[in-house]
């Protein structure tokens, strides 16, 4: 067993158990703050209790969820041991992490599953020939052992390099847009407190050496001053790439890739939904606009790789 236990809890709210429908996640929609907002919390505090009852020392709660983020759940949700952090998942291993445990995730962009996507809705990413998703990102990027992941079905059966992670199920997809849970609250805390307990048993993470990252999204062709700036080159129509020397290389292009992926929703997005009297106060015609897009969003069957330009998430022409 590690002598002193320090475990990042990296939170995402998509592949929370008790989650059903895309409106649930976004501050922007009366639903998050009415139902998701308070099952995410009691998930993660579910997962903080069980890393502690099997031996973390200190568990630090990072929130990467955008929407709603940075108050997605409240620092006096968690439980003593347990506390957040503002971190960015490239700098963990600065903080000397010793273990890492991925909550609420969804598979990656292109799989038939609840919301799936990889970082933004639209962006794909393929690290050498290999498709990934979050999970892949942040735990290549905190340069720990990852002892669990807990989200969606979809994301465990698609899991590639990852598989083998161990993995708890909560929430099984009825497709893109709707879930249903499969697993409760006392089963989050006892898989958390198995992964906990034999955390020393868990190798660090393979992270990739010298390598391309590739991306592609359907909104490519529009966005190609923003990727370069970010470091990739155009390969494709919509698609670009980027010759890494270590998965630290990533980081900046990775971010540019969020950005350029997400330019169509800019102009209706916030981040100033932190209480649900903003998202009442907020504009009502960009409330309306997000509404719609994420519905549609949801309701969208999504290639695994784009090729060529489409319309993507929120690019609803009567907005513009």
């Amino acid at each position: 067993m590690l002598c002193a236990v320090l475990v990042v809890l990296s939170a995402d709210m998509e592949g929370v158990s008790q989650l059903r429908l895309a409106r649930e996640i976004f501050a922007a929609c009366p639903e998050y703050w009415l139902t998701g907002k308070r099952r995410f919390e009691e998930e993660v505090a579910a997962s903080c209790e069980g890393l502690l009852a099997g031996g973390a020392t200190e568990v630090v709660v990072l929130d990467n969820h955008g929407s709603g983020n940075p108050t997605n759940f409240a620092a006096d949700a968690l439980p003593p041991g347990a506390r957040l952090e503002t971190w960015n998942l490239w700098d963990v291993p600065k903080h000397g992490a010793d273990a890492m445990v991925q909550v609420g995730y969804h598979a990656r962009g292109g799989v038939d599953g609840f919301l799936s996507h990889t970082y933004v809705p639209g962006l794909r990413l393929r690290c050498g020939d290999e498709l990934i998703s979050e999970s892949h990102g942040r735990a290549w990027a905190a340069r720990t052992r990852l002892i669990g992941i807990i989200g969606n079905d979809a994301h465990e059966k698609t899991l590639g390099s990852l598989s083998g992670t161990p993995f708890l199920v909560v929430q099984r997809s009825k497709g893109h847009g709707a879930a249903e849970p499969v697993a409760g609250l006392d089963a989050v805390r006892e898989f958390a407190r198995t992964c906990a307990a034999h955390a020393a048993d868990v190798r660090p993470v393979d992270v990739p050496g010298e390598t391309r990252l590739a991306a592609s999204m359907p909104n490519g062709a529009a966005v190609e001053a923003t990727m370069r700036e970010g470091g990739w080159t155009r390969a494709g129509d919509v698609e670009y790439e980027v010759a890494l020397r270590t998965w630290e290389d990533a980081r900046e292009p990775v971010g540019a890739a969020m950005l350029a992926g997400f330019s169509p929703m800019a102009p209706a997005w916030s981040s100033d939904l932190t209480s649900p009297e903003q998202a009442d106060a907020y504009d009502p015609a960009k409330r309306e606009w997000l509404g719609a897009a994420i519905e549609e969003w949801a309701d969208a069957s999504e290639p695994e790789w784009f090729a060529e330009t489409a319309r993507g998430f929120g690019e609803h022409p009567d907005l513009r």
